[in-house]
């Protein structure tokens, strides 16, 4: 009997700790002193494993990717770090340099799980000062990470998740001071 109860109990412990442990928590706020480039370093980046991605914060703080997309291939360099509440910003703002006249999504996970995208042009060899409002963003319709609940409302509380996808060709990429805006 007594073995029963402490079974009983763990199962119930271990489906309450589950079921709480899936909702995100707000880690803090968002700052617009922050520099957000730096949560890249150290993060592993993704690709369908026949295309090709090294993402790389270097000492000046910008991420600098260097990729090779395979035809129908995927790859970004991502932060999931975040957990932070953006929700009194009205976007984000950053340098983009490369030069490759590629396409690239940048990608927000929001707090709902669902993917939002902005398609942006890497046009600008020297650099360019890029301001993208949270409401440009749409939700992808290629894809969704699992469980998201697209019928819900775009959500601030909490940013789970930046991806940076070159969406074609190849060549490198450089991104730095990246910003959240009033």
């Amino acid at each position: 009997m007594k073995k029963l109860f402490i079974f009983t109990m763990l199962l119930v412990v271990s489906l309450f700790t589950t079921v709480f442990a899936a909702e995100p928590a707000v880690k803090g706020t968002g700052d617009p002193a922050r520099e957000y480039i730096s949560y890249f370093a150290g993060q592993k980046p993704f690709s369908d494993g026949a295309s090709v991605i090294k993402p790389v914060v270097d000492a000046q703080g910008a991420l600098k990717i260097e990729y090779v997309l395979q035809k129908g291939g995927w790859l970004g360099a991502t932060c999931e770090q975040f957990y932070e509440d953006w929700s009194a910003f009205s976007g984000l703002q950053f340098t983009m340099a490369g030069g490759t006249g590629n396409k690239v999504r940048l990608e927000l996970i929001d707090g709902n799980g669902v993917s939002y995208e902005v398609i942006l042009v890497d046009d600008s060899a020297k650099g360019k000062t890029v301001t993208v409002p949270f409401s440009d963003f749409a939700a992808r319709t290629d894809y969704q990470p699992a469980g998201a609940d697209t019928d819900k409302p775009f959500s601030l509380v909490p940013v789970r998740t930046l991806n940076i996808s070159p969406l074609s060709g190849k060549g490198t990429i450089s991104f730095s001071n990246m910003k959240l805006y009033k």
